[in-house]
């Protein structure tokens, strides 16, 4: 029998495997809902019954938290953060990113993007939106500034996620 083995090695090669495994559905055991992106549209399905959750086709990897009320995915190359029902959706990530990840206890987020050193670096950041992500990897990277950047909500007055 032949076996291949992967190692990854820190968190940014870790966030990378999200994107590798963004086709397959997120899935929260206790919620009973999947969580997918199908030409770019970010769906939601509890016990075969499919419900669209964004309007428009510029969505992708889709992660449903470990709680199963949030979803962050990719929106037009920046990550947000919306809740199961697709209410709430807003901008969390100050840069473009990818592959987002949920931490354990559901209120952070973490996502691939370009570091201060121009190759791909894992950052961290609240689900407020409107915040600083804080950059995990690569260390040197930790004490750089933040960029100036605006924040982006999906509708007036609706409440984040």
């Amino acid at each position: 029998m032949n076996r291949t083995t992967i190692t990854l090695v820190g968190l940014a090669a870790a966030a990378g495997l999200g994107s590798l495994l963004a086709s397959s559905p997120a899935h929260a055991a206790s919620a009973g809902t999947d969580v997918y992106a199908r030409a770019g549209v970010v769906y939601a399905s509890t016990g075969g019954h499919e419900v669209r959750l964004t309007e428009d086709e510029v969505n992708a990897e889709p992660s449903l938290s470990p709680d199963g009320k949030r979803i962050a995915y990719v929106h037009n190359n920046t990550v947000w953060v919306m809740r199961v029902n697709g209410a709430g959706k807003h901008q969390v990530s100050d840069r473009t990113g990818t592959a987002p990840a949920w931490t354990p206890d559901s209120t952070r987020v973490t996502y691939t993007a370009t570091s201060c050193t121009g190759a791909p670096g894992t950052f961290r950041v609240g689900l407020a939106g409107g915040t600083t992500s804080v950059p995990v990897s690569p260390a040197v990277c930790r004490d750089q500034a933040p960029p100036q950047v605006g924040f982006i909500t999906d509708v007036p007055g609706d409440q984040p996620a």
